[in-house]
């Protein structure tokens, strides 16, 4: 699949993910209108978001065994109806109990989406390109959270809370109709689902958030229900490894390149839905502001992570994940700290760059982190890598709220009974939390900085041995006498070397050998297109040529060296680099061949008809076997 068709289908499922992140965040900005209705506070009204999140993570925790068993377009419909249909009856809902099963249908369908996008994007994307490919991906996801707050604020201020299900309604109905055109069907295999491991992992979901909300308030009822957290998730990890066809297959999770990745992920998921529940409530309940004001405060930090994460996608594409990831979460820890020292002074300036701190540095942590996990994944592992990332994203959504706030309650109750006022004691409580988020950061910054160093040696000493045992694949393929002019041949002569040897262009090198520039047969042409606009194609030319009118600026051409028209930037390609590095320089340039280079000089000439000869080759013997 390529072009148009896999573009659109890529913007669908784009879509779908922004929409799953704008419903993970779409009551946040609700929470105090939600609260006063219904005389609710704020460790009830919070599983709204931990529902959701608890109902996501248990459909994510299935993707891998549905993405394989149901046709992505059946499997998509199926995730826009449950959407629709959740959204519709939170529209209506009129009591908290409705609400909360509005939220949890609406969290069944969007679940779906975001490991759709993500499975999609392994399977009909070039591995070299998936950073950016996923980063994309990430900024959709993110582009929800940071659209929420603005439009659901001002939803909630003008309109009244339940309004904000307007927004999901017409999205929905939006990519309904775009995928019944563009969404067509992938290749399937067999899949198998193992009921008690589902249940076991709603036990360990629903345990872990209640236990992390309760366990500042209520220490023995949070405690028993950690343990309990604790019991069920390691009954579910044997039963995974012990079923014949498990949940989610844990074997990327032995890989030491891959499950401290995954714990980083976690990490800065936790950093960036928490901030998305906290500071709503910080901004309205201690600075007093409106949610809608509360959501454009909020929007420029949460844009500036989708940037953030597109930048460091291209960047982890081209250097690795040192030092991007250890810098990310570094940011995370200073923003989280800024946080909590001002929180007293109820500036709104000082959260709004605070949190732009935070958001950047989730930005640089989360994409890569995700990225150098699943790269380093053989094809037959890549949907359970998949599947455990966004499971990890997930967890991160059901215990990073859950803990937060349950430590901004207990702090803020402690406030209260001391006497302090009530935005006091909401600052302080929101310091509390921060404290411990920025804690928690900087511990991920320095296990990343130990992370990203060993991925580092372990990527070094593989190149060096695969470079030891035998010579690159572009060596093999290179025509290994290059044909070759010196800048000061005369163009006249270079013409020559180009028609005897049947070439359309040759590079340009000094005495000491080195590429200097390229002469082809477009640069004489563009030459004489200047002095002659009538010479614009070969036929032209040649009809100048024989035409008794054509001026004696050829006379002038063939006797100028050949550096003075020849294209000065060289693009070349080392001996080294990999086949699909190749590739992808020919595809970008547009180039027909590329001048392969050792120690600065020319070695040989890789063309696109030797790799294309090469893949097929390679592809008929797979057939055969």
């Amino acid at each position: 699949m390529q072009g148009k068709q896999l573009t659109m289908l890529l913007g669908v499922l784009y879509g779908g993910a922004f929409l799953a992140g704008f419903n993970e965040n779409l009551v946040n900005m609700g929470l105090i209108a939600i609260m006063d209705e219904f005389v609710i506070d704020s460790v009830t009204a919070q599983w709204l978001v931990t529902g959701f999140m608890i109902a996501s993570t248990i459909i994510v925790m299935c993707m891998a065994f549905l993405y394989r068993r149901i046709k992505l377009r059946s499997l998509f419909f199926a995730a826009s109806a449950l959407t629709l249909a959740g959204s519709v009856l939170g529209l209506f809902s009129t009591n908290f109990a409705m609400l909360l099963v509005a939220r949890i249908i609406q969290a069944v369908g969007s679940g779906v989406f975001i490991p759709l996008m993500m499975n999609t994007i392994l399977a009909v994307t070039p591995k070299n390109k998936l950073g950016s490919y996923l980063s994309l991906g990430g900024c959709t996801i993110t582009f929800g959270p940071a659209f929420a707050p603005v439009i659901c604020g001002a939803l909630v201020t003008n309109l009244g809370w339940r309004s904000i299900f307007i927004a999901p309604i017409a999205v929905m109905v939006l990519l309904g109709v775009l995928g019944f055109i563009y969404v067509k069907d992938l290749e399937n295999s067999e899949a198998h689902l193992d009921a008690p491991s589902v249940t076991l992992s709603g036990v360990t979901l629903f345990a872990l958030s209640f236990g992390l909300a309760e366990i500042a308030i209520d220490t023995v009822l949070g405690a028993v229900s950690l343990i309990i957290a604790v019991a069920a998730a390691v009954a579910f990890v044997a039963r995974q490894l012990a079923c014949q066809y498990p949940l989610i297959e844990l074997s990327p999770m032995r890989r030491v390149s891959f499950w401290p990745a995954a714990v980083f992920a976690l990490v800065s998921l936790m950093s960036t839905f928490s901030m998305s529940v906290l500071l709503p409530l910080y901004l309205e309940g201690a600075c007093g502001i409106t949610a809608f004001v509360a959501g454009v405060v909020m929007l420029i930090p949460v844009l500036c992570n989708a940037a953030s994460t597109l930048i460091s996608g291209r960047i982890m594409d081209k250097r690795g994940g040192w030092p991007l990831i250890p810098l990310g979460f570094a940011s995370i820890a200073v923003g989280f700290t800024l946080m909590a020292i001002f929180a007293s002074t109820y500036s709104i300036v000082a959260m709004f760059f605070a949190s732009t701190l935070v958001f950047i540095g989730v930005g640089m942590s989360l994409a890569p982190s995700q990225t150098a996990g699943l790269r380093t994944l053989p094809p037959r592992e890549n949907p359970f890598g998949v599947a455990l990332m966004t499971t990890f994203t997930q967890i991160a959504a059901c215990a990073g709220p859950s803990l937060y706030i349950g430590l901004m309650s207990s702090s803020e109750n402690a406030a209260l009974n001391s006497g302090a006022l009530e935005t006091a004691a909401v600052a302080q409580g929101f310091a509390v939390a921060v404290c411990f988020a920025a804690a928690l950061a900087l511990a991920s910054a320095i296990g990343a900085i130990a992370f990203c160093r060993a991925a580092l040696k372990r990527s070094n000493a593989a190149s060096k041995h695969a470079q030891a045992q035998l010579p690159t694949e572009i060596a093999l393929l290179m025509e290994k006498t290059p044909f070759v002019v010196n800048d000061t041949m005369p163009v006249g002569e270079v013409m020559h070397e180009l028609v005897n040897r049947k070439v359309s262009g040759m590079p340009v090198v000094n005495d000491g050998g080195v590429p200097i520039g390229f002469i082809s047969d477009g640069d004489i042409m563009r030459y004489l297109s200047e002095c002659h606009p009538a010479i614009t194609s070969s036929y032209s030319l040649m009809e100048a040529a024989n035409s008794q009118t054509f001026d004696e600026k050829l006379k002038e051409l063939v006797a100028l060296p050949v550096s003075h028209i020849a294209t000065e930037r060289v693009v070349s390609i080392s001996q080294d680099a990999t086949l699909q590095e190749a590739c992808t320089l020919l595809a970008q340039h547009k180039l027909k061949k590329v001048p392969v280079v050792q120690n600065g000089a020319i070695v040989g000439m890789l063309s696109r008809s030797d790799v294309i000869r090469y893949a097929m080759n390679n592809a008929l013997a797979g057939i055969e076997e």
